[in-house]
């Protein structure tokens, strides 16, 4: 009878430590997070947000630095002129794809929609 006894505290013990080490690795938080799929999806969706985020600043900074150096250098002889062309293709790519125009055209949609829904 009392060897079932010390089976018992030792399973007991098993169990207290397991727990402790659960406690210790926060197990129930990850399990707790793995059966929500809404913060799963949640999570996601701010990790994705961040990413393009970062994506957008990174690639403006970097065309940035790229066109402050052309910049500096159309006053390389020889050279200049090669990059003043680049320098200019790059200014006038990104005066095309100004979408000022699209934006107001929306905005004025959306304006005359709100009107009759308000009617």
């Amino acid at each position: 009878m009392s060897e079932i006894k010390e089976e018992i505290l030792e399973g007991e013990k098993l169990e207290e430590k397991i727990i402790k080490t659960f406690e210790i690795a926060s197990i129930d938080d990850y399990v707790r997070y793995l059966k929500s799929p809404w913060r799963i999806i949640w999570s996601n969706l701010l990790a994705g947000i961040a990413r393009g985020i970062g994506f957008i600043l990174g690639v403006t900074v970097v065309l940035g630095a790229v066109v402050w150096f052309l910049a500096q250098l159309v006053d390389v002889p020889l050279i200049g002129e090669y990059f003043q062309a680049i320098e200019k293709s790059i200014n006038d790519y990104t005066e095309s794809t100004n979408y000022k125009q699209e934006f107001q055209n929306m905005e004025s949609l959306l304006e005359e929609i709100n009107t009759s829904l308000k009617r």
